[in-house]
């Protein structure tokens, strides 16, 4: 296995090894290329102090936390495959239609109470039906709450 291939424990692991020499000169020189190891991955000996130390302790990262960072990586992707920016009217504002859209895409981030609402308006792009200015204005409103922007 090449020097480039092995992972950063292996390369310490091999230098550590070094230690273990007759020759004092080797030990010292050991001791300078675990040091350019460590720079070459971003750390120091404290660092390595520092993993050592916690070895075998858990870093488990709690199933909330996991969720919302999934969540969040799910609405970026979605965002930028099936934004709210596809479809702009004349005058560069979204149309009603792509928002209802991006907000049926998004309805599980908004309350239940709002989920037939937004299905009903995401229904009406397939008829064009322009709902009524208050349905706009409430559509807008949750458009905005996930995020959506109007320019």
């Amino acid at each position: 296995m090449s020097a480039d291939k092995k992972t950063l424990e292996q390369r310490i692991a091999a230098v550590v090894r070094l230690f273990a020499s007759n020759s004092d000169g080797d030990k010292i020189a050991a001791v300078y290329a675990l040091e350019r190891v460590l720079m070459g991955a971003g750390t120091d000996f404290n660092g390595l102090a520092h993993g050592i130390e916690n070895l075998g302790k858990s870093t488990v990262v709690p199933d909330e936390i996991k969720k919302k960072i999934w969540d969040a990586a799910v609405e970026h992707t979605e965002n930028r495959l099936h934004g709210a920016d596809e479809f702009r009217s004349t005058d560069g504002k979204p149309t009603w239609q792509s928002v209802a859209l991006f907000c049926q895409r998004n309805k599980q981030r908004l309350r239940p109470q709002t989920h037939e609402f937004v299905d009903k308006m995401a229904s009406q792009t397939v008829w064009d039906q322009e709902p009524t200015e208050k349905q706009h204005k409430y559509l807008f409103a949750l458009f905005l709450q996930l995020g959506g922007k109007i320019i």
